[in-house]
Protein backbone atom coordinates (compact mmCIF):
# COMPACT_ATOMS: atom_id res chain seq x y z
CA UNK A 1 0.00 0.00 0.00
CA UNK A 2 1.14 3.31 -1.37
CA UNK A 3 2.05 6.15 2.63
CA UNK A 4 -0.07 8.36 2.41
CA UNK A 5 3.25 10.82 3.85
CA UNK A 6 6.78 9.67 3.21
CA UNK A 7 9.49 11.66 4.72
CA UNK A 8 12.60 10.31 3.02
CA UNK A 9 16.00 11.59 5.34
CA UNK A 10 14.50 15.11 5.48
CA UNK A 11 16.70 18.13 6.07
CA UNK A 12 15.46 21.87 6.48
CA UNK A 13 18.30 24.70 6.93
CA UNK A 14 17.61 28.29 7.87
CA UNK A 15 20.69 30.85 7.97
CA UNK A 16 20.43 33.09 11.30
CA UNK A 17 20.70 37.20 10.48
CA UNK A 18 19.91 39.21 8.54
CA UNK A 19 17.26 38.37 5.55
CA UNK A 20 15.61 41.32 4.91
CA UNK A 21 16.76 42.65 1.13
CA UNK A 22 15.51 45.39 0.96
CA UNK A 23 17.32 48.98 -0.03
CA UNK A 24 16.99 50.78 3.02
CA UNK A 25 17.78 48.25 4.88
CA UNK A 26 20.66 47.16 3.23
CA UNK A 27 22.11 50.31 3.36
CA UNK A 28 21.39 50.71 6.88
CA UNK A 29 23.22 47.66 7.36
CA UNK A 30 26.21 48.86 5.69
CA UNK A 31 26.33 51.96 8.08
CA UNK A 32 26.23 49.74 11.09
CA UNK A 33 29.22 47.96 9.51
CA UNK A 34 31.14 51.15 8.98
CA UNK A 35 30.74 52.87 12.77
CA UNK A 36 31.04 49.43 14.67
CA UNK A 37 33.03 46.30 13.46
CA UNK A 38 30.65 43.55 13.63
CA UNK A 39 31.98 40.74 15.76
CA UNK A 40 33.52 37.59 14.02
CA UNK A 41 31.34 34.91 13.87
CA UNK A 42 32.37 31.59 12.05
CA UNK A 43 30.41 30.37 8.97
CA UNK A 44 28.67 27.24 10.96
CA UNK A 45 27.62 29.92 13.74
CA UNK A 46 25.17 31.29 11.32
CA UNK A 47 23.46 27.97 10.18
CA UNK A 48 20.61 26.43 11.68
CA UNK A 49 19.53 23.08 11.33
CA UNK A 50 15.91 22.95 11.97
CA UNK A 51 15.53 19.15 10.69
CA UNK A 52 18.12 16.45 9.91
CA UNK A 53 17.95 13.07 7.95
CA UNK A 54 14.20 12.53 8.93
CA UNK A 55 12.44 10.05 7.64
CA UNK A 56 8.85 8.13 8.38
CA UNK A 57 6.27 7.21 6.75
CA UNK A 58 2.75 7.30 7.53
CA UNK A 59 -0.15 5.30 6.01
CA UNK A 60 -4.34 6.02 5.17
CA UNK A 61 -5.84 6.28 8.47
CA UNK A 62 -3.00 6.30 10.79
CA UNK A 63 -2.28 9.42 13.05
CA UNK A 64 1.00 10.53 14.25
CA UNK A 65 1.80 12.72 17.26
CA UNK A 66 5.13 14.93 17.05
CA UNK A 67 6.44 15.20 21.00
CA UNK A 68 9.44 17.60 21.72
CA UNK A 69 10.32 20.47 23.80
CA UNK A 70 10.21 23.86 22.00
CA UNK A 71 12.64 24.23 18.52
CA UNK A 72 12.70 20.42 18.00
CA UNK A 73 11.48 20.76 14.55
CA UNK A 74 7.74 19.41 14.85
CA UNK A 75 6.17 22.87 13.14
CA UNK A 76 8.80 22.47 10.54
CA UNK A 77 8.05 19.28 9.61
CA UNK A 78 3.95 20.53 9.58
CA UNK A 79 5.07 23.51 7.33
CA UNK A 80 7.17 21.27 5.14
CA UNK A 81 4.00 18.71 4.50
CA UNK A 82 1.76 21.89 4.02
CA UNK A 83 4.13 23.11 1.42
CA UNK A 84 4.88 26.21 3.36
CA UNK A 85 8.60 25.84 2.90
CA UNK A 86 11.04 23.41 1.28
CA UNK A 87 13.59 21.15 2.28
CA UNK A 88 17.17 21.80 2.06
CA UNK A 89 17.40 18.15 1.30
CA UNK A 90 15.21 15.18 1.00
CA UNK A 91 12.12 14.59 -0.17
CA UNK A 92 8.58 14.83 1.07
CA UNK A 93 6.01 12.45 -0.81
CA UNK A 94 1.84 13.36 0.21
CA UNK A 95 -1.07 11.25 -1.39
CA UNK A 96 -4.14 12.74 -1.05
CA UNK A 97 -5.81 16.16 -0.48
CA UNK A 98 -4.45 18.12 3.13
CA UNK A 99 -6.02 20.39 5.51
CA UNK A 100 -4.09 21.96 8.12
CA UNK A 101 -4.50 24.28 11.14
CA UNK A 102 -0.78 24.62 12.04
CA UNK A 103 -1.27 28.30 13.05
CA UNK A 104 -4.11 30.11 14.83
CA UNK A 105 -6.23 32.21 12.16
CA UNK A 106 -4.26 31.11 9.25
CA UNK A 107 -5.53 31.34 6.15
CA UNK A 108 -8.41 33.78 7.45
CA UNK A 109 -8.85 37.44 6.17
CA UNK A 110 -9.74 39.07 9.61
CA UNK A 111 -12.17 41.83 7.76
CA UNK A 112 -14.40 39.07 5.94
CA UNK A 113 -16.74 37.21 7.50
CA UNK A 114 -17.14 33.96 9.15
CA UNK A 115 -19.43 33.15 6.09
CA UNK A 116 -16.84 34.23 3.52
CA UNK A 117 -13.79 32.57 5.18
CA UNK A 118 -15.79 29.23 4.90
CA UNK A 119 -15.78 29.52 1.18
CA UNK A 120 -12.03 31.26 0.93
CA UNK A 121 -10.60 28.53 2.70
CA UNK A 122 -12.71 25.66 1.18
CA UNK A 123 -11.62 27.14 -2.22
CA UNK A 124 -8.12 27.29 -1.13
CA UNK A 125 -8.21 23.70 0.03
CA UNK A 126 -9.50 22.54 -3.13
CA UNK A 127 -13.06 22.33 -2.81
CA UNK A 128 -15.55 23.59 -5.26
CA UNK A 129 -18.35 26.00 -4.64
CA UNK A 130 -21.02 23.73 -4.55
CA UNK A 131 -18.80 20.87 -2.20
CA UNK A 132 -18.91 23.91 0.24
CA UNK A 133 -22.40 24.97 0.25
CA UNK A 134 -23.49 21.43 0.56
CA UNK A 135 -21.49 21.33 3.43
CA UNK A 136 -21.70 24.69 5.01
CA UNK A 137 -24.27 23.88 7.61
CA UNK A 138 -22.34 21.13 9.01
CA UNK A 139 -18.99 23.46 9.98
CA UNK A 140 -21.01 26.40 11.02
CA UNK A 141 -23.20 23.53 13.33
CA UNK A 142 -19.89 22.19 14.04
CA UNK A 143 -18.64 25.48 15.08
CA UNK A 144 -21.56 26.52 17.55
CA UNK A 145 -20.49 30.08 16.19
CA UNK A 146 -23.94 30.59 14.13
CA UNK A 147 -25.13 33.53 15.73
CA UNK A 148 -21.64 35.20 14.54
CA UNK A 149 -21.51 34.07 10.70
CA UNK A 150 -22.04 37.00 9.34
CA UNK A 151 -19.53 39.00 11.77
CA UNK A 152 -16.07 39.70 10.37
CA UNK A 153 -13.41 37.03 11.79
CA UNK A 154 -11.19 40.01 13.68
CA UNK A 155 -14.25 40.60 16.23
CA UNK A 156 -13.71 36.90 16.80
CA UNK A 157 -12.31 35.57 20.22
CA UNK A 158 -9.16 33.19 20.12
CA UNK A 159 -11.59 30.68 20.74
CA UNK A 160 -13.85 31.33 18.23
CA UNK A 161 -11.43 31.36 15.49
CA UNK A 162 -10.03 27.97 16.39
CA UNK A 163 -13.56 26.81 16.67
CA UNK A 164 -14.34 28.15 12.79
CA UNK A 165 -10.61 26.74 11.98
CA UNK A 166 -11.23 23.29 13.33
CA UNK A 167 -14.45 22.81 11.58
CA UNK A 168 -13.48 23.82 8.07
CA UNK A 169 -10.28 21.60 8.47
CA UNK A 170 -12.28 18.41 9.53
CA UNK A 171 -15.27 18.98 7.84
CA UNK A 172 -14.11 19.01 4.73
CA UNK A 173 -12.67 15.13 5.67
CA UNK A 174 -9.31 15.68 3.99
CA UNK A 175 -7.06 12.82 3.06
CA UNK A 176 -4.72 13.87 5.83
CA UNK A 177 -4.86 16.44 8.31
CA UNK A 178 -2.38 18.40 10.52
CA UNK A 179 -3.17 20.00 13.76
CA UNK A 180 -0.66 21.70 15.68
CA UNK A 181 -1.60 22.47 19.54
CA UNK A 182 -4.56 25.02 18.71
CA UNK A 183 -6.91 22.68 20.43
CA UNK A 184 -5.19 24.36 23.55
CA UNK A 185 -7.33 27.47 22.71
CA UNK A 186 -10.36 25.85 22.91
CA UNK A 187 -12.29 25.03 26.22
CA UNK A 188 -12.53 21.44 27.39
CA UNK A 189 -16.43 20.78 25.73
CA UNK A 190 -14.89 21.89 22.62
CA UNK A 191 -11.46 19.81 22.88
CA UNK A 192 -13.48 17.09 23.69
CA UNK A 193 -15.65 17.15 20.19
CA UNK A 194 -12.89 17.83 18.36
CA UNK A 195 -11.10 14.61 19.82
CA UNK A 196 -14.29 12.92 19.23
CA UNK A 197 -14.13 14.17 15.19
CA UNK A 198 -10.60 13.12 14.60
CA UNK A 199 -11.25 9.42 15.88
CA UNK A 200 -14.18 9.99 13.49
CA UNK A 201 -11.99 10.89 10.65
CA UNK A 202 -8.94 8.25 11.25
CA UNK A 203 -11.69 5.55 10.82
CA UNK A 204 -12.86 6.88 7.71
CA UNK A 205 -9.38 7.01 6.13
CA UNK A 206 -7.70 10.43 6.50
CA UNK A 207 -4.18 10.52 8.26
CA UNK A 208 -3.55 12.81 10.88
CA UNK A 209 -0.09 14.69 12.57
CA UNK A 210 -0.93 15.78 15.62
CA UNK A 211 1.55 18.40 17.63
CA UNK A 212 0.84 18.81 20.99
CA UNK A 213 2.48 19.45 24.30
CA UNK A 214 -0.78 18.34 26.33
CA UNK A 215 0.49 14.41 26.73
CA UNK A 216 -3.49 13.49 27.80
CA UNK A 217 -4.68 14.91 24.18
CA UNK A 218 -1.83 12.92 22.12
CA UNK A 219 -2.49 9.76 23.75
CA UNK A 220 -6.06 9.89 23.40
CA UNK A 221 -5.60 10.85 19.52
CA UNK A 222 -2.87 8.97 17.97
CA UNK A 223 -1.14 5.47 18.24
CA UNK A 224 2.07 6.43 17.27
CA UNK A 225 4.37 9.01 17.99
CA UNK A 226 7.60 10.36 16.88
CA UNK A 227 10.26 12.06 19.84
CA UNK A 228 12.31 15.01 18.50
CA UNK A 229 14.67 16.93 19.93
CA UNK A 230 16.76 19.33 18.35
CA UNK A 231 15.66 18.33 14.64
CA UNK A 232 17.14 14.95 15.28
CA UNK A 233 14.36 11.66 16.29
CA UNK A 234 15.05 10.25 19.62
CA UNK A 235 12.63 7.78 19.27
CA UNK A 236 9.17 6.26 17.61
CA UNK A 237 6.88 3.74 18.22
CA UNK A 238 4.24 3.16 20.26
CA UNK A 239 2.62 6.73 21.63
CA UNK A 240 2.90 5.48 25.56
CA UNK A 241 6.52 4.20 24.71
CA UNK A 242 7.62 7.65 23.10
CA UNK A 243 5.76 9.88 25.72
CA UNK A 244 7.41 7.40 28.08
CA UNK A 245 10.96 8.22 27.31
CA UNK A 246 10.17 12.34 26.88
CA UNK A 247 8.57 12.16 29.93
CA UNK A 248 12.02 10.73 31.48
CA UNK A 249 14.16 13.28 29.37
CA UNK A 250 11.68 16.22 30.71
CA UNK A 251 11.99 15.17 34.74
CA UNK A 252 15.76 14.77 34.02
CA UNK A 253 15.86 18.18 33.05
CA UNK A 254 13.82 19.69 35.24
CA UNK A 255 15.73 17.83 38.34
CA UNK A 256 18.91 19.85 37.02
CA UNK A 257 17.27 23.02 37.02
CA UNK A 258 15.52 22.61 40.06
CA UNK A 259 19.05 21.21 41.76
CA UNK A 260 20.62 24.52 40.50
CA UNK A 261 17.74 26.34 42.29
CA UNK A 262 18.17 24.49 45.81
CA UNK A 263 21.75 25.13 46.02
CA UNK A 264 21.28 28.68 45.77
CA UNK A 265 18.55 28.16 48.36
CA UNK A 266 21.13 26.56 50.98
CA UNK A 267 23.33 29.67 50.03
CA UNK A 268 20.75 32.17 50.92
CA UNK A 269 20.79 31.74 54.30
CA UNK A 270 17.75 30.18 55.66
CA UNK A 271 17.00 29.16 58.58
CA UNK A 272 15.56 25.20 57.66
CA UNK A 273 16.49 23.27 55.46
CA UNK A 274 14.48 20.64 53.90
CA UNK A 275 17.53 18.19 52.98
CA UNK A 276 15.53 15.61 50.90
CA UNK A 277 11.50 14.52 50.05
CA UNK A 278 11.08 10.73 49.91
CA UNK A 279 8.05 8.98 48.79
CA UNK A 280 7.96 5.17 50.55
CA UNK A 281 6.10 2.56 49.61
CA UNK A 282 3.74 0.20 52.59
CA UNK A 283 6.96 -1.93 53.49
CA UNK A 284 8.86 1.86 54.10
CA UNK A 285 11.26 1.37 51.25
CA UNK A 286 11.79 4.40 48.62
CA UNK A 287 10.36 2.99 45.20
CA UNK A 288 9.98 4.58 42.04
CA UNK A 289 6.93 2.70 41.06
CA UNK A 290 3.79 2.37 43.49
CA UNK A 291 0.47 0.75 43.59
CA UNK A 292 -2.73 2.99 43.80
CA UNK A 293 -4.48 0.71 45.91
CA UNK A 294 -1.86 0.02 48.26
CA UNK A 295 -0.29 2.57 51.43
CA UNK A 296 1.98 5.19 50.71
CA UNK A 297 4.52 8.03 53.06
CA UNK A 298 5.56 11.06 52.55
CA UNK A 299 8.67 11.75 54.22
CA UNK A 300 9.89 15.80 54.62
CA UNK A 301 13.62 15.51 56.52
CA UNK A 302 14.97 18.87 57.14
CA UNK A 303 17.78 20.53 59.49
CA UNK A 304 16.81 23.30 61.34
CA UNK A 305 20.11 26.00 62.13
CA UNK A 306 17.69 27.18 65.31
CA UNK A 307 14.91 26.95 66.86
CA UNK A 308 11.70 27.50 64.43
CA UNK A 309 8.73 27.17 67.00
CA UNK A 310 5.28 25.94 65.60
CA UNK A 311 5.43 25.32 61.54
CA UNK A 312 3.02 24.27 59.23
CA UNK A 313 3.84 21.45 57.09
CA UNK A 314 2.59 21.20 53.02
CA UNK A 315 2.73 18.19 50.62
CA UNK A 316 1.43 18.70 47.11
CA UNK A 317 1.34 15.86 44.79
CA UNK A 318 1.64 17.03 40.77
CA UNK A 319 1.14 15.29 37.90
CA UNK A 320 3.91 15.30 35.18
CA UNK A 321 1.95 17.99 32.90
CA UNK A 322 1.61 20.37 35.62
CA UNK A 323 -1.41 19.53 37.20
CA UNK A 324 -1.71 19.55 40.85
CA UNK A 325 -3.56 16.77 42.04
CA UNK A 326 -3.95 17.38 45.80
CA UNK A 327 -2.87 19.34 48.52
CA UNK A 328 -2.46 18.22 52.39
CA UNK A 329 -1.64 20.22 55.19
CA UNK A 330 -1.21 19.80 58.87
CA UNK A 331 -3.01 23.44 59.55
CA UNK A 332 -5.76 21.78 57.56
CA UNK A 333 -5.49 18.94 59.47
CA UNK A 334 -5.32 20.66 62.55
CA UNK A 335 -2.19 19.13 63.62
CA UNK A 336 0.69 21.62 64.97
CA UNK A 337 4.45 20.58 65.97
CA UNK A 338 6.80 22.76 66.81
CA UNK A 339 10.53 22.55 64.74
CA UNK A 340 13.49 23.44 67.72
CA UNK A 341 17.34 23.20 66.24
CA UNK A 342 18.31 20.05 65.09
CA UNK A 343 17.07 17.15 62.56
CA UNK A 344 13.83 16.06 62.08
CA UNK A 345 11.38 14.15 60.11
CA UNK A 346 7.70 14.99 58.98
CA UNK A 347 5.51 11.99 57.85
CA UNK A 348 2.21 11.71 56.22
CA UNK A 349 0.47 8.63 55.12
CA UNK A 350 -2.07 7.82 52.43
CA UNK A 351 -4.38 5.14 52.72
CA UNK A 352 -4.07 4.04 49.90
CA UNK A 353 -2.34 6.40 47.59
CA UNK A 354 -5.81 6.47 44.84
CA UNK A 355 -3.62 7.89 42.28
CA UNK A 356 -4.03 6.60 39.18
CA UNK A 357 -1.90 5.48 36.33
CA UNK A 358 0.73 8.08 35.68
CA UNK A 359 3.71 10.07 36.60
CA UNK A 360 4.32 12.39 39.56
CA UNK A 361 5.96 14.27 41.82
CA UNK A 362 5.43 15.47 45.29
CA UNK A 363 7.00 19.46 46.32
CA UNK A 364 6.64 19.26 49.83
CA UNK A 365 7.32 22.43 51.89
CA UNK A 366 7.45 24.20 55.36
CA UNK A 367 5.39 27.66 56.02
CA UNK A 368 4.91 29.77 59.49
CA UNK A 369 2.45 28.85 61.94
CA UNK A 370 -0.19 30.97 60.35
CA UNK A 371 0.27 29.35 57.00
CA UNK A 372 0.74 33.22 55.33
CA UNK A 373 4.08 32.95 53.89
CA UNK A 374 6.34 30.14 53.02
CA UNK A 375 9.72 29.04 54.21
CA UNK A 376 11.35 26.83 52.17
CA UNK A 377 10.11 23.53 49.65
CA UNK A 378 11.92 20.71 48.45
CA UNK A 379 10.89 18.14 45.84
CA UNK A 380 10.60 14.33 45.66
CA UNK A 381 12.19 12.36 42.42
CA UNK A 382 9.53 11.77 39.57
CA UNK A 383 7.88 8.20 40.74
CA UNK A 384 5.17 6.20 38.43
CA UNK A 385 1.78 5.04 39.79
CA UNK A 386 0.49 2.08 38.28
CA UNK A 387 -3.17 1.60 39.02
CA UNK A 388 -6.60 0.42 37.62
CA UNK A 389 -7.50 3.25 36.11
CA UNK A 390 -6.00 5.27 32.89
CA UNK A 391 -4.75 8.67 33.15
CA UNK A 392 -4.46 9.81 29.42
CA UNK A 393 -7.90 11.62 28.97
CA UNK A 394 -8.38 14.86 31.36
CA UNK A 395 -11.63 13.57 32.17
CA UNK A 396 -10.29 10.07 33.97
CA UNK A 397 -9.62 12.36 36.28
CA UNK A 398 -6.54 11.98 38.85
CA UNK A 399 -7.64 9.98 41.71
CA UNK A 400 -9.81 6.70 42.44
CA UNK A 401 -11.33 6.91 45.37
CA UNK A 402 -12.37 4.33 47.88
CA UNK A 403 -15.82 2.73 47.21
CA UNK A 404 -19.19 1.00 48.34
CA UNK A 405 -21.62 -0.28 45.83
CA UNK A 406 -24.62 -1.53 47.38
CA UNK A 407 -28.02 -2.88 44.67
CA UNK A 408 -31.23 -3.30 46.20
CA UNK A 409 -33.46 -5.03 44.18
CA UNK A 410 -37.59 -6.11 45.22
CA UNK A 411 -39.28 -8.52 43.07
CA UNK A 412 -41.72 -11.42 43.83
CA UNK A 413 -41.78 -10.48 46.95
CA UNK A 414 -37.88 -10.80 47.41
CA UNK A 415 -35.37 -8.28 48.11
CA UNK A 416 -31.50 -8.78 47.21
CA UNK A 417 -28.78 -6.88 48.29
CA UNK A 418 -25.15 -7.04 46.68
CA UNK A 419 -22.36 -4.93 48.29
CA UNK A 420 -19.05 -4.65 47.28
CA UNK A 421 -16.41 -2.07 45.89
CA UNK A 422 -12.60 -1.70 46.44
CA UNK A 423 -12.96 -0.23 50.02
CA UNK A 424 -13.20 -2.54 53.39
CA UNK A 425 -16.16 -4.39 54.01
CA UNK A 426 -19.32 -2.59 55.62
CA UNK A 427 -22.88 -3.90 56.07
Amino acid sequence: MTPTIQFDRVSKQYRLGLARTSLPSVISQSIKGLSKPAPKESADSKILWALQDISFELGQGQSLALVGSNGAGKTTILKLLANIIKPTSGRVTLNGKLSALIELGAGFHPDLTGRENIFLNGIILGLSKKEIERRFEEIVDFSEISRFIDTPVKRYSSGMVVRLGFAVAACIKPDILLVDEVLAVGDAAFQEKCLKRIRSLVQDGTSIIFVSHNFYLVRATCDSALYLEKGRIVDRGETLNVIATYERALHAERARKLEVAQSEQITSGADIEITRVEVLNEDGQAASALLSNRPAQVKIHYNAYRDMGVLSASVFIMRSDGLTCCEMRTSLDNVRFTVNRGEGVVCVTLEPLQLITGTYIIEGGFLNESDSMGITVKRSDWFFVKGEGLSYEERNGVFRPRTHWEHQHSGNGIENIKIGGNGKSWS
